[in-house]
């Protein structure tokens, strides 16, 4: 009973998109769920958890969580499912581990679960981008194409608006970037709403319209800022600034970086220097390093 309550806190919260919210509530059941040694809620409230922690923009926790997932549902002899081992996968990308991702994602492809099999797909086709591999993109595009329903109809749209910029074909690129976005605002994907966002101001900063690149990447990098993605922000608030300078457009890109590098400052925890029989040192802020 308490095990479901928590699991059912968990989606109240995930659906409010109240992630890290959501993620503890997980992480509660998860906890329930090795106190009762439940190989099924394990693997399922793991999953959960870690698909969370990727909403709450926490791509090493997911990791964690569902490689220990995985690992423990194997250790048990039990088959770790599609949609884990991709949550996994999707974790590896957003750390920085494309090429382990890229197998990860090749593996599940050879599964039976459809919604899986489609996600990784999308997932290398990103990763081909990732490496302007244009073979391995229009792969994966094609493989795409057929979809019928809008979140895997967004995922075609993303990677055809990649393959059209890696072709040299902005216009097509910006249509399907837009239709994307479109998409992506329908079925509340706000993180490839982002993105999509920022493929269309890539593409007509190609065809010459600065303008209207600027303003694309403004709004893309205020829609990852609200989410708490704030290196993603960052580059894009940076492009528009550049693309807009003295502009509106450029001057409202602005505002919005030096107030996410405000918050990042206040954030900072101070660091006191070693206190003497003199007198005591006063508080002093580090210096933002680079944005990586």
């Amino acid at each position: 009973m308490m095990l479901r309550r928590q699991m059912h806190a968990g989606q109240l919260a995930f659906e409010l998109e109240r992630n890290e919210e959501a993620a503890a509530q997980y992480r509660t059941a998860l906890n329930r769920a090795q106190a009762r040694d439940d190989a099924v809620a394990i693997g399922d409230t793991g999953y959960n958890l870690a698909v969370a922690e990727l909403r709450a923009n926490a791509p090493d926790k997911a990791l964690a969580d569902a490689r220990a997932t995985r690992i423990e549902l194997e250790r048990r002899g039990a088959k770790p499912f599609p949609a884990l081992l991709l949550a996994e996968a999707t974790a590896l990308y957003r750390t920085g581990a494309a090429a382990e991702a890229d197998r990860a994602a090749q593996l599940i492809q050879r599964s039976e679960d459809a919604d899986a099999v489609a996600r990784a797909t999308f997932l290398r086709g990103l990763i081909a981008d990732d490496r302007g591999d244009e073979a391995a993109l229009a792969t994966a595009a094609d493989a795409l194409a057929r979809a019928k329903t809008p979140p895997f109809e967004a995922d075609s749209a993303e990677l055809s608006a990649r393959l059209a910029l890696l072709r040299s074909d902005p216009s097509r690129a910006r249509q399907q970037a837009a239709r994307a976005a479109e998409l992506r605002q329908t079925t509340l994907d706000y993180r490839g709403l982002a993105r999509a966002l920022a493929i269309e101001g890539a593409a007509a900063e190609r065809t010459g319209d600065k303008i209207a690149a600027a303003d694309l990447f403004l709004r893309a990098g205020r829609s990852a800022a609200a989410q708490g993605d704030k290196g993603s922000a960052r580059a894009w608030l940076r492009r528009a600034t550049y693309l807009a300078a003295g502009q509106p457009v450029g001057r409202a890109a602005a505002d919005l970086l030096r107030g996410l590098n405000q918050d990042d400052y206040r954030l900072r925890p101070c660091s006191r220097r070693k206190r003497t029989l003199r007198r005591p040192q006063p508080d002093r802020r580090p210096r933002l390093g680079p944005h990586r």
